[in-house]
């Protein structure tokens, strides 16, 4: 097998994982979709300078994120519904390629930072309601 024959087989057998990788990505982001309403977010750790791009699903009782780039659907972090509470939307500009107009909020729980999570603003007011709103079966039994 001359030379060429060979750099074409590796440039084939390149493109040919890119293909399965970016099909691996679509099926993963279809199976998370099913599970609950999916936005791209990003997230910042206290004490952590970098944002980390993502997916944000809102489960019944928990908020999940779950990493951009990995094939698993189990989340990456998770926030359980009760106690959380979410800011409004603070005045910082937050420039994070991949999420244009990224409005920037904070997460805690009983006072206590969890996470900062940027979001397009346009998601803002789906993941507000959901936290405001009441899980599926909480207080199903009052009269």
């Amino acid at each position: 097998m001359s030379t060429l024959q060979t750099v074409e087989m590796v440039l084939l057998a390149g493109c040919l994982l890119v293909a399965l990788w970016l099909v691996l990505l679509w099926l993963r982001r279809r199976a998370l979709a099913a599970h609950g309403p999916v936005c791209p977010s990003a997230v910042r750790l206290p004490g952590s300078p970098r944002w980390r791009l993502g997916l944000l699903r809102l489960s019944p009782h928990e908020l999940d994120w779950f990493s951009v780039g990995g094939v698993t659907t189990h989340p990456t972090i998770s926030w359980g519904r009760d106690g959380l509470d979410i800011s409004t939307p603070g005045e910082e500009d937050v420039s994070i390629p991949g999420l244009p107009g990224a409005v920037c909020v904070r997460l805690t729980l009983a006072e206590q930072p969890l996470a900062d999570l940027a979001l397009e603003a346009k998601f803002y007011p789906a993941v507000r309601s959901w936290l405001e709103s009441a899980p599926p079966g909480h207080n199903v039994n009052v009269t």
